[in-house]
């Protein structure tokens, strides 16, 4: 029911009174985000008289129409109808009890937890408290109460089975485990988030408190506003908490309108009217006052104030002046304190115009009336349907997914947008169209300017000996470039790898300038291989005699290793073995076949054949590869796998694959020897040999039509990829309709220079990478080679080939075994054997060494580096390559193991292929 003043008083018609009351209802109707600051309205007895309450009355009977409030408003006078609470108030209370009763229809529940949290909080006695468990008890007592008002938290009480265990010993584990869950979690969570509430930056009670930053939290520093606190003037702050709390909460009432049905419906100020001037030492004193200071703390629009109250100094505005000055507050938005007016009220004779508004318009105009069924219908329906449409979404979104993911072609379309030209193309005389072109000059004079690189950084070594400083020899073995043009020099590797040797000498040598006592300068030697390594027998009998006729003449071991050895040859494995005669130190590039691993002093940077092959095998057989309709893929089910039986490298790879995919047809291409005919027992099961690439076209079309879902590995060596391609296309039925997955020698320099992508339009083309430079740095070491790459070359066509990295951690590792073996001599002198024996137990220990490529971790004994980061990578036509898969370990704790949609496979590990026996080499 409403108060009982509320139907029988009305609105003095004084002069010009219906002018103010036009104005103040005009601000009680502004709906949110057209308010300004809560204004307060302070009618003014001038003189003896009534007036000012009966105006403060009249417009309570005014906010209320046949029984039900039109706006929300409190009528403060008189005494609470609920039990009484000495220290929240008399005051308090009525304005609560007020706004509960006094709520227009579809204004929904109205919640005030703050001025809750607030009102126990001033109620609580902590006195036999001890002084360090004050805040605890004050957040546990206000748990308690806010319990008392929910359902759901005295239901988790219950459930939690009370403070106290029962005596049985089953009994007390049960409430053990369900205490913490039930009871325990929700006071503490409670404490946290009302704690964060009101100490937060910005917050009220913060700005009303003066907390410093990381000062004490809210409960500890709400105890000085309990009972027995001490502090003589302890009503003041209980009055500026209570108001600043109720204004809080009235303006989080009209937060999310949009929202809530109820929101929706809450589009008129609360309206809190003191009838009687506040007596001595009366609440409503100290809230009049504190009301402008309040409303700048919490921000509060949603609220108006009217007060009768005794004159003062303060001058004072007439209704007419008042009614202006209200309505220039409309519309006016912006923050602060409360706007206040000063309405004079004299007696006077009853005005006939004032009285005929009055009887004209008896009530707040508010549009049409509310019901409080209406939101509650509309939450039910909104409910309902957005459960519907949730679990539409929900099983249409599911059932995308799961289709899209199972048909998806994994790399996309096989289109890319095209980069823009690069700046940075040009350092190397490239143009910068999307796709690396090689550059203008010569291949002779691009090669020639790393190996300047290499002779200036000798001569800082050489330099830095003749100071006194620590300093060693290493040697390169690799090939040189003869080519005079790009058709063949783009296969050799040539550039690539001495480039990566002299940025790392670059680094290793600035690192050594730094730390002369524990790190060695390098000079590196270059060591010509010849085409196809088959001179390197002879650089490597050169120098091993040279090493030991410095041994015989007491020179000292000057030169502690070699790197490079980048290609699988037969060549290869025969300077291998000498320089392994000589006691020398090797660390391998690029090369990937097993058969290099087969002596003590060799060790590689590069994931072995054997393992690319198991990863390659597992990414043919789960990803979505296989065209099958346009915009959809599936996995492989067959492979035609290529491979030269002449070539160690492809031999070895096509082997492996063959064991870990199964189901293939192999096809020979001897290149060297294409008329070599096949042994007596045919290589691998369904063996055949072709001395064209034309002939191999065509087996791989009839292949393909008889099962679709067919993947062709390419294991041999490049520079025939692209004769295949063409034949491919023009001379079979198959439309140039294909997918290719290709080995590590089909490098993406290669795949730059030969763009198949873009020439064979239906081709779906994928290839191991051991590093993908531009694109993908697996960690800080990463980050550093790429940024001297590009201030060095800028972006060519080796920015992306995995060569220049691998010959830059070649080098690292041994110059981490040179410097291992210094460190370990003291002042004693070093040499090979300590290189040896430091790269034989691993450099850098259990956590490996940070290289470009990942992590080069080398267990005791190792070869090659366990679990090796290497990528599968798409092709695109006239940009770069994607990422398809990645495995292997990038950084310290930082392995990919798992790859494809949503991370659904796993990636083979050595520590899994080991337990299947199949660690060793053939």
């Amino acid at each position: 029911m409403l108060g009982g003043m509320h139907m029988t008083a009305s609105v003095p018609p004084l002069p010009k009174i219906e002018l103010l009351i036009d104005a103040l209802e005009q601000l009680v109707t502004l709906p949110p985000g057209r308010r300004g600051p809560a204004p307060q309205i302070l009618l003014t007895q001038l003189t003896e008289g009534p007036e000012a309450g009966r105006i403060a009355d009249g417009l309570c009977a005014r906010f209320s129409a046949g029984g039900r409030a039109r706006v929300p408003f409190a009528q403060v006078a008189g005494e609470a109808e609920t039990p009484r609470q000495e220290h929240v108030g008399a005051t308090f209370q009525k304005i609560e009890e007020e706004l509960l009763r006094n709520r227009p229809g579809g204004f929904g529940r109205l919640r005030l937890p703050q001025f809750r949290l607030m009102c126990g909080i001033v109620e609580a006695d902590l006195a036999g408290c001890p002084l360090g468990a004050q805040a605890t008890e004050l957040r546990n007592r206000s748990y308690e109460a806010h319990c008392a008002r929910s359902v759901f938290l005295r239901a988790l009480q219950a459930v939690s089975g009370g403070e106290e265990p029962p005596p049985s010993i089953p009994g007390t584990a049960w409430y053990w485990l369900r205490r913490p869950l039930f009871g325990l979690l929700p006071r503490w969570w409670y404490g946290r988030r009302h704690g964060r509430r009101m100490t937060r930056k910005g917050s009220w009670y913060r700005t009303w408190a003066e907390l410093p930053e990381g000062g004490p939290g809210f409960f500890t520093d709400a105890c000085r506003l309990t009972v027995g606190a001490p502090g003589a003037a302890r009503r003041e702050p209980i009055v500026d908490v209570l108001l600043r709390a109720l204004l809080a909460d009235l303006e989080r009432a009209f937060r999310h309108p949009r929202l809530s049905p109820w929101g929706r419906r809450r589009r008129h100020r609360v309206v809190l009217v003191f009838p009687q001037p506040p007596a001595i030492g009366d609440d409503t004193g100290r809230l009049l006052e504190q009301f402008p200071q309040a409303v700048e703390h919490t921000g509060c629009t949603g609220v108006m104030l009217m007060a009768a109250v005794r004159p003062g100094r303060e001058r004072t505005e007439s209704f007419a002046e008042a009614a202006i000055t209200l309505k220039s507050w409309i519309g006016a938005t912006g923050a602060g304190g409360a706007r206040v007016v000063r309405v004079g009220v004299e007696p006077h004779a009853d005005d006939e115009d004032a009285a005929r508004w009055l009887g004209r318009y008896p009530e707040i105009a508010v549009g049409r009336s509310r019901s409080d069924a209406a939101p509650r219908a509309e939450a039910a329906v909104a409910a309902v349907a957005g459960v519907t449409v949730l679990g539409l979404l929900g099983g249409y979104g599911v059932a995308w997914l799961t289709a899209r993911s199972d048909t998806a072609c994994l790399g996309g379309s096989g289109a890319s947008a095209t980069p823009a030209p690069t700046a940075s193309a040009s350092a190397s005389g490239g143009k910068g169209d999307g796709r690396s072109r090689p550059p203008d000059r010569s291949p002779r004079a691009v090669y020639d300017d790393a190996v300047a690189a290499i002779t200036r950084q000798n001569k800082r070594a050489d330099k830095a000996a003749r100071s006194g400083d620590m300093v060693r020899t290493v040697g390169y073995l690799g090939v040189p470039v003869t080519a005079g043009d790009w058709d063949q020099a783009k296969y050799s590797g040539a550039i690539p790898e001495v480039r990566g040797i002299a940025l790392a000498q670059e680094e290793i040598n600035e690192q050594a300038d730094q730390q002369k006592s524990s790190k060695v300068w390098l000079r590196v030697r270059l060591m010509d291989a010849g085409e196809r390594f088959t001179r390197a027998p002879a650089a490597a009998r050169a120098l091993a005699k040279e090493v030991r006729a410095a041994e015989r003449a007491g020179n000292g071991e000057q030169f502690l290793g070699v790197v490079g050895l980048g290609q699988s040859r037969p060549g290869t494995l025969s300077a291998r073995n000498i320089l392994a005669g000589a006691g020398l130190p090797m660390i391998g590039t690029a090369a990937t076949a097993e058969e290099m691993q087969r002596s003590p002093m060799y060790r590689q940077v590069a994931p072995d054949n054997h393992r690319e092959a198991r990863i390659a095998a597992n990414f043919a057989r789960h990803a979505n590869i296989v065209q099958t309709a346009p915009g959809t893929c599936a996995p492989a089910k067959k492979a035609v796998v290529i491979g030269d039986p002449t070539d160690i490298y492809s031999a070895n790879l096509s082997d492996r694959f063959a064991e870990e995919f199964e189901d293939v047809h192999r096809i020979w291409y001897p290149v060297q020897r294409p008329s070599a005919s096949p042994p007596p027992k045919p290589k691998g099961q369904g063996g055949e040999w072709v001395s064209h690439t034309s002939q191999m076209a065509d087996s791989i079309c009839r292949r393909l039509k008889e099962e679709p879902r067919t993947v062709v590995y390419w294991a041999a060596r490049a520079h025939e990829f692209e004769n295949f391609l063409d034949d491919f296309d023009r001379r079979t039925g198959c439309n140039g309709q294909s997918t290719v997955l290709g080995g590590n020698d089909l490098d993406n320099a290669v795949v730059e220079q030969q763009r198949p992508s873009e020439k064979h339009l239906r081709l779906r083309l994928y290839y191991a990478a051991q590093a993908l430079a531009k694109g993908s740095s697996p960690n800080v070491k990463g980050d550093d080679f790429r940024r001297r790459y590009h201030d060095a070359y800028g972006s060519d066509l080796w920015s992306n080939d995995a060569r220049v990295p691998l010959a830059w951690d070649a080098l690292g590792v041994l110059s981490e075994g040179i410097n291992a073996a210094y460190q370990s001599a003291g002042t004693a002198p070093f040499g090979r054997g300590g290189v040896q024996a430091a790269l034989e137990r691993g450099v850098g220990g259990a956590e490996g060494l940070r290289g470009a490529t990942g992590s080069l971790i080398y267990g005791e004994g190792a070869k090659v580096p366990v679990n090796k980061r290497l990528l599968i990578l798409h092709d695109t036509r006239g940009g770069s390559p994607e990422i398809a898969l990645e495995c292997g370990i990038r950084d310290s704790r930082d392995e990919a193991k798992t790859w494809g949609p949503r991370n659904a496979f796993d990636c083979p590990r050595d520590q899994d292929d080991d337990k299947d026996g199949k660690g060793d080499d053939d």
